[in-house]
């Protein structure tokens, strides 16, 4: 009986996690994320991989989040295949928006890669993404190296 009453108890908790804007414990509602090559106009990811080449233009990290009644800051920092610190960038997820039942907040980062120093670094790149100011998800990605044939 002690059991069903935990049970239920976090139940409970579970759904009224976000009641009134509060969270009651470090919990991000993450939806999807990946490695992409593009971004739509809707803001959605094209061409998700996790391989890239030094043609490819960019390298993008791309996250959905459930979206509530505030506004977060995202943070992504980029690392290079050494383990070094090579960039970061900044965004928002905007408050959900009650009159166009728009629930997710989609954002994303990119690193530029063709004609820039990442082209030049092949190897397995990662990038941690931060949701005020906590880390929520780590993505690795390989840019390879380019063969020139003769």
């Amino acid at each position: 009986m002690i059991k069903i009453k935990v049970l239920g108890a976090l139940f409970v908790v579970l759904l009224t996690m976000t009641v009134g804007d509060a969270i009651w414990f470090p919990f991000v509602p993450l939806s999807d994320h990946t490695m992409a090559r593009d971004i739509s106009p809707s803001l959605d990811p094209i061409g998700r991989t996790y391989n890239f080449s030094p043609q490819d233009e960019l390298a993008i990290s791309w996250i959905r989040f459930a979206r509530d009644t505030r506004s977060h800051q995202m943070e992504w920092r980029w690392y290079a295949p050494n383990g070094q610190f090579y960039a970061r960038t900044f965004d928002v997820v905007p408050p959900k928006d009650f009159t166009s039942g728009d629930w997710d907040g989609n954002v994303w980062s990119a690193i530029q890669i063709r004609g820039c120093d990442p082209s030049r670094m092949p190897g397995q790149w990662r990038v941690d993404v931060l949701r005020d100011w906590l880390k929520v998800q780590t993505e690795y990605f390989t840019i390879d190296s380019q063969v020139v044939t003769c």
